[in-house]
């Protein structure tokens, strides 16, 4: 009776378990990223910071080409359920001069002109 009554238990744990990773609650999944992409408009990296020298691309995609890396910014991936602007994404970021930007998470560099 004692060794039946274990393996009942058993049953009853491992079906327990095996429940809590089948079924997610909908307050436990993660919101979607939602990536919004600009792009650095000037050749070199002054003014880099100022949120008015970017353009945001319509819809979700990714955005021209870099080519190849170097100091200048090209390019940035937010998410705006974080950063609801460009601008708040700078100021979260604490950026120390323009040229710091470039190397900003999410960020991609380009060679200046």
């Amino acid at each position: 009776m004692m060794k039946h009554l274990k393996s009942m238990l058993a049953f009853a744990i491992v079906v327990g378990v095996c429940s809590a990773f089948t079924f997610k609650s909908e307050g436990s999944s993660k919101s979607r990223f939602a990536s919004v992409v600009y792009v650095y408009n000037l050749g070199d990296s002054s003014g880099a910071r100022n949120a008015t020298n970017w353009t945001q691309l319509p819809g979700s995609g990714s955005g021209p080409a870099c080519g190849t890396p170097g100091d200048v910014p090209c390019k940035v991936v937010i998410d705006s359920s974080v950063y609801p602007t460009l601008q708040s994404y700078f100021d979260a970021q604490h950026f120390a001069s323009d040229n710091d930007v470039a190397y900003g998470t999410g960020v991609i560099r380009k060679q200046g002109n």
